[in-house]
């Protein structure tokens, strides 16, 4: 009976799933959510540091007048940036299923941005917003990382399930 301790069911969304060495796959859990916290954390310190730093990139990305330096449109944007941030922090507490395939899908394909800001900082593909070299090689860096977390991600899922919560149990159709 010793095994029993180690299989667990739980039922999310209304299906059992089968957890197997629940210590380690509650490990993986919090590690998963921490790091994708800590990622959306400096995000937002990132486009708040970008709109303190050069709130050109906001304005020359919206289509607003480049008259004011912090014009309202682009405050307003930052604002609903962040609350979308906040927004996706709480579903990652909460273990969003439709987050989780959201997030691995999205920084899966970042690593499309790499080759992208290559070309165009070779100049070979048009740079539409003319954003600065550095805030590029920024956007690069981020989408290096952000690939990363999502082969975590697809490591994660592979093994344990959506979240690490487990996988559906096998179910005999005789």
């Amino acid at each position: 009976m010793k095994t029993e301790k180690y299989i667990k069911q739980l039922k999310v969304s209304g299906e059992p799933l089968l957890l197997m060495h629940d210590g380690y796959q509650q490990v993986l859990v919090h590690r998963l959510e921490r790091v994708l916290i800590i990622l959306f954390l400096l995000l937002a310190l990132f486009a708040v540091a970008v709109y303190a730093a050069a709130p050109s990139i906001y304005t020359s990305t919206l289509p607003l007048s480049r008259t004011d330096r912090y014009p309202i449109p682009a405050t307003l944007f930052l604002v609903a940036l962040l609350v979308f941030i906040t927004i996706v922090i709480v579903g990652v507490v909460r273990h969003w299923r439709w987050l989780f395939w959201l997030l691995l899908i999205a920084f899966s394909c970042m690593i499309l941005e790499v080759p992208a800001t290559i070309l165009q900082l070779t100049g070979v593909v048009p740079n539409l917003f003319a954003f600065p070299v550095w805030y590029s090689l920024c956007r690069m860096g981020v989408s290096i990382i952000t690939f990363m977390i999502g082969m975590l991600m697809i490591s994660i899922y592979r093994q344990y399930g959506v979240w690490a919560m487990g996988r559906k149990k096998k179910i005999s159709l005789e």
